[in-house]
């Protein structure tokens, strides 16, 4: 769901903190990006975060500023990446700083859950727009890849499906996949059925599986 009430509570705080009347040129380039990034989906609290507020894993970060630094090539050859680690150490700002950066420079992005990915793609009104708009986009995230979220056999194997579909189209059309998953034994843990072999070799050729170490930041500012 669109949050343009936030959007624009966010927008007039922009205004405010930079102490000008009208929007300025400046503002109103801010406020594309939040434009932008409310209809990619994006989570409000991220909206306002780059790699500068970034406290995490060093490696983690100079990965993802070299990825943002060179954005246009990692897209052109569809650089896919899985970011796989503990809870709270940084994975979703991560991505989602790839995908403000790719905002900024043209790009469409979209960012969601695994979970809301198999409710969206089986909810039949919407299936075939929310499929395309996944196959299609510059730039998709998805998140919480994580076993804990299908709890059956059965869901894993109709994910499984949809997953393989969607992901064959964008990694054979070289378009870039952000994973960030908690299954940091083994991400196939997450797939069941007929699928899995198929998806463990896109997974292999196309993905790189990039290890995240450290803390539970949600925890320590708790």
């Amino acid at each position: 769901m669109k949050t343009k009430r936030k959007a624009n509570l966010v927008k007039e705080k922009i205004k405010k903190e930079h102490g000008c009347m009208d929007a300025c040129q400046e503002c109103t380039r801010r406020f594309i990006i939040i434009d932008a990034m409310d209809d990619s989906n994006i989570p409000v609290e991220y909206w306002m975060l780059t790699m500068k507020d970034f406290f995490g894993s060093s490696k983690l970060k100079e990965l993802v500023d070299l990825y943002i630094e060179n954005l246009k090539e990692k897209y052109m050859i569809g650089k896919s990446l899985c970011l796989s680690g503990g809870q709270g150490t940084g994975k979703t700002m991560s991505a989602i700083c790839i995908l403000r950066a790719a905002i900024k420079n043209g790009f469409s992005v979209y960012y969601l859950t695994a979970s809301d990915l198999l409710s969206e793609i089986t909810d039949y009104k919407n299936s075939s727009e929310i499929r395309n708009k996944l196959k299609n986009v510059d730039f998709l995230v998805i998140d919480e890849l994580d076993s804990r979220f299908f709890t059956s056999d059965s869901v894993k194997e109709l994910f499984s499906g949809i997953y393989e579909n969607i992901f064959r189209h964008r990694a054979q059309n070289m378009m870039p996949t952000i994973i960030c998953t908690n299954e940091t034994e083994n991400i196939m843990n997450v797939f069941y059925g007929q699928g899995t072999q198929s998806i463990k070799s896109l997974n292999n050729k196309y993905l790189d599986i990039v290890p995240v170490a450290g803390i539970d930041f949600r925890k320590k500012n708790a």
